[in-house]
């Protein structure tokens, strides 16, 4: 390997360092440097795919991204055309084009299958139960996510794959919930909750774990989980769903000047629904509601 190469190869990886970090802008110009360093086609290619889903992440378009899915096309390395897909799904998916993001996870689990690599299968299928909760495709959300447990299982070696595991759990889990299966959902996702260290992904499991117990009329449990979950909140949804579930506990728990608050903060995000506070002390949207939209 030559020296540019060799130096390339570390500002990928130190590039791939910083996104984890949130570090993405200084990421960017690391991906940059790469690129200039090498001629190698195959190693352009796959730091364009790293740069394009750092720009993906902070919702930025340009032509690394662009040029995703003709790297998905051309199939010239199974490992990039994996990777380009998966980074598609979380575009859509993010943008809730729904069909396009099931089209490249459905595309990313057959390149996983074809490559032979479980790990890759069960972050597919991770997102295709993602996409079909979205969907309100529950039963199949479940499928999908009872297919990457029995991968996980499969695999062995349980710490080396922790957090993949935790993760699975907790969307198998969070599916579940919304099939208003609360025990089991709620069992699932208390068991990822030890592995699970991302403010965002806590978040999420406590997001899940208000609706769950709110469900089972477990209010304190229910009150536990969102209080937790808007301390740790990392995006508006978030915020908005925890607001919304507990302003329901309080309303339940016959305390309206809380559930006035929370709701207040909730109609704040939808100026647009002059009535909805009206409209959520006066009916539970909860069956009507898809907390992963």
């Amino acid at each position: 390997m030559s020296e540019n190469l060799t130096r390339a190869e570390e500002l990928r990886r130190s590039a791939i360092a910083r996104v984890r970090a949130g570090e993405i802008e200084t990421a960017l110009e690391m991906y940059d440097r790469a690129i200039e360093l090498t001629d190698d086609e195959e190693t352009r290619e796959l730091i364009t795919i790293n740069k394009a889903d750092a720009m993906i992440a902070i919702e930025r378009t340009g032509p690394e991204v662009q040029s995703l899915p003709m790297i998905v096309m051309r199939r010239r390395n199974l490992r990039h055309v994996y990777l380009a897909a998966y980074a598609l799904v979380f575009k859509y998916r993010m943008e809730k084009e729904l069909k396009r993001a099931s089209f490249y996870a459905q595309l990313a689990y057959q390149t996983a299958d074809e490559a032979n690599e479980p790990l890759w299968k069960v972050l597919a299928l991770n997102e295709l139960g993602s996409i079909s909760d979205m969907d309100s495709k529950f039963t199949r959300a479940i499928e999908c996510g009872e297919e990457a447990l029995a991968l996980l299982e499969h695999l062995g070696n349980r710490e080396e794959h922790e957090f993949v595991y935790a993760l699975t759990l907790e969307n198998l889990g969070a599916s579940k919930l919304l099939n208003d299966e609360f025990e089991d959902g709620i069992r699932l996702i208390e068991k990822a909750l030890p592995s699970i260290n991302s403010p965002h992904y806590m978040a999420e499991a406590s997001i899940d774990l208000c609706f769950g117990y709110l469900g089972l009329d477990n209010l304190e449990r229910a009150s536990h989980y969102g209080e937790a979950a808007l301390k740790s909140a990392t995006e508006s949804r978030q915020i908005r769903n925890a607001h919304y579930l507990l302003g329901e506990v309080a309303y339940k728990l016959g305390d309206i000047e809380v559930a006035e608050f929370h709701f207040d903060k909730l109609a704040a995000f939808y100026p647009e629904f002059r009535n909805l506070k009206s409209l959520l002390f006066a009916i539970d949207l909860r069956s009507m509601v898809n907390l992963k939209l």
